[in-house]
């Protein structure tokens, strides 16, 4: 069971973290002179926030965004990117609260803030929801092994097929194939191969992926690009040792 969960953190951080987000984008960030009108709700902040980034040191703040988006993006393949990725986002956020003033999208008008709402806090919170979780599933990863670089070879039947890769046969998280047993971990970068015949000549196929839990698919899945998946005598440096 704790194995299972830790496999799907990443996705439950992402579930969480967005569902934070949208719900901040319906609600009020702030106040200003003592007013909390419906024009400064979560999605008018967003849209309009890149001209106040530029505009005020508050508006900064705004950049915290494209930092969460990009760890949204990263989370599943690279937690640690993720974690900076939020990092960065979380403190932009943060530094929101060390503010005092903030500049309109109108020329020379400036305005005192004097209340923090719902939309803001939500906002903030899916920032430190990704870090938390983006962190854990880094040391976790770390522990046990996924992100050491090492690469583990797998055998696999390319003819299997899953959009963007190949599904792994496993039972209770071990990876059976042929002679073949590996106790699969998320995150873990592999390369995979199978035996190939050209000619009667053995020329085997080999590419590096990413293996991971799909947990809509509740299989595991290698991840890789078609387009890298060669003969061994299509490389300059081979991926297997012969």
């Amino acid at each position: 069971m704790q194995a299972r969960s830790y496999l799907n953190l990443p996705n439950i951080t992402l579930a969480i973290s967005l569902g934070l987000y949208l719900v901040s984008l319906t609600q009020q960030g702030y106040c200003i002179s003592g007013a909390c009108g419906d024009h400064w709700i979560g999605a008018y902040l967003v849209a309009m926030g890149a001209i106040g980034g530029i505009m005020s040191i508050a508006g900064l703040a705004w950049y915290a965004n494209p930092a969460l988006w990009a760890a949204w993006s990263q989370v599943n393949k690279h937690p640690k990117r993720a974690m900076i990725f939020s990092l960065i986002g979380t403190l932009l956020a943060a530094s929101f609260l060390l503010a005092t003033k903030i500049s309109d999208i109108k020329p020379n008008t400036v305005s005192y803030i004097t209340g923090y709402q719902a939309g803001y806090w939500l906002w903030l919170a899916s920032m430190g929801v990704m870090l938390i979780g983006s962190a854990i599933s880094y040391l976790m990863g770390r522990k046990q092994g996924v992100n050491s670089g090492r690469l583990i070879l797998i055998q696999v039947d390319f003819n299997d097929r899953y959009p963007g890769g190949v599904k792994l046969n496993t039972r209770k998280d071990v990876y059976r194939y042929k002679k073949t047993k590996i106790k699969l971990h998320y995150g873990i970068k592999a390369i995979l191969w199978d035996e190939d015949y050209d000619d009667k000549k053995r020329d085997d196929l080999a590419v590096e992926a990413f293996i991971y839990f799909n947990p809509t698919e509740k299989s595991w899945v290698a991840r890789f690009n078609f387009e890298d998946l060669l003969h061994e005598s299509q490389r300059e440096k081979p991926l297997l040792d012969n």
